[in-house]
């Protein structure tokens, strides 16, 4: 019986940690879908950008460094020197914006950190 109850322990441990890898995987594949439908016409789906127009998002230190400022500009937008960013805070959630900068801190060759709804949520304005 107590081998038993320690081997539902483990499993039970096993299969409850396994749930943060899948709610990150969650959210990466949400974040990829809304990128592709609202943001791959501008910044591409490989990241690229346009040249001249609007911003390479791939190998973007600004796009991978302090998660404040990316929350910011696409919250509330930005005018650059490609152009303007518009801004999302009237179209997406704060967990739907935390997807798409997770999805877009961790796609391609990038490797930010992952951004949650509470910051989203703070950074709000």
């Amino acid at each position: 019986m107590k081998i038993m109850i320690m081997i539902l322990s483990v499993l039970f441990f096993f299969g409850l940690s396994s749930l943060p890898a899948q709610g990150a995987a969650k959210n990466i594949s949400e974040g990829k879908t809304l990128f592709e439908n609202n943001c791959a016409d501008c910044h591409r789906t490989n990241g690229q950008g346009l040249p001249a127009a609007f911003p390479a998002l791939d190998k973007n230190p600004f796009v991978v460094g302090d998660p404040a400022k990316v929350i910011d500009t696409v919250l509330n937008g930005r005018k650059g020197k490609l152009g303007l960013m518009p801004s999302w805070k009237e179209t997406f959630n704060d967990q739907q914006l935390a997807a798409i900068l997770t999805y877009v801190r961790q796609a391609w060759s990038n490797k930010g950190t992952p951004v949650n709804a509470d910051l989203v949520k703070k950074r709000r304005k």
